[in-house]
């Protein structure tokens, strides 16, 4: 979906957004050069302009959302006083990266992780598993404190924040919804949230 700033943005930025949204809306196969110039009524060549090949538009995608996820979460533990916000901050900031990309990053990881090609695949499992041992430190530091329900592994509920943002945008992909992939971002951290915190941890938040 255009949004209305979305024309002051510069050429190589669009190429970028339109060509995630191309990914998550119609899948690979329709991902490109042509797809990409007709919507933005540009040349084929332009493209090739801005970029040196598809797959670096796919490379470009995949690395800003790892590297802002990443980063994201190293602040989150800077700034957050206890587990609670720690991940709430964590949570807002990769629903923001999530909505900047489209939501293409998840697609890709189903859909790369049965390629042959493992040049994308290795990245985006590097940072999953780099992401996840930074989640489920969080929690055991949560669980320690008597914020987070002890009887939770914490790689599983890593696994589950994880998860419930890769389930967000499949369904909204095959529903084919428009606007945003999480309408409201505060109910969705409430949802994750429910269920993983003890009363300790809300009283916190009070």
């Amino acid at each position: 979906m255009i949004t209305e700033d979305f024309d002051s943005l510069p050429t190589r930025e669009k190429i970028i957004r339109v060509g995630a949204e191309i990914i998550v809306k119609e899948g690979l196969r329709k991902f490109t050069a042509k797809n990409i110039a007709d919507r933005l009524g540009i040349t084929d060549a332009a493209i090739f302009k801005h970029f040196k090949s598809m797959d670096d538009i796919i490379l470009e995608i995949i690395n800003r959302y790892v590297s802002r996820c990443s980063k994201s979460a190293d602040e989150a533990i800077k700034k957050g006083r206890n587990a609670r916000e720690i991940l709430e901050i964590l949570l807002r900031e990769h629903i923001k990266v999530l909505e900047e990309t489209k939501g293409a990053v998840p697609i890709l990881c189903f859909e790369l992780s049965r390629s042959e090609d493992k040049q994308f695949s290795q990245i985006l499992k590097s940072f999953v598993e780099k992401y996840k041992e930074k989640i489920s430190k969080i929690v055991k530091e949560g669980q320690e404190k008597g914020c987070i329900r002890p009887e939770l592994d914490p790689e599983d509920t890593s696994l589950f924040f994880i998860g419930s943002i890769q389930a967000k945008v499949f369904t909204y992909t095959l529903l084919e919804k428009e606007g945003p992939i999480i309408d409201n971002p505060d109910v969705f951290i409430k949802q994750i949230f429910y269920g993983i915190f003890t009363d300790k941890a809300k009283d916190q938040q009070d």
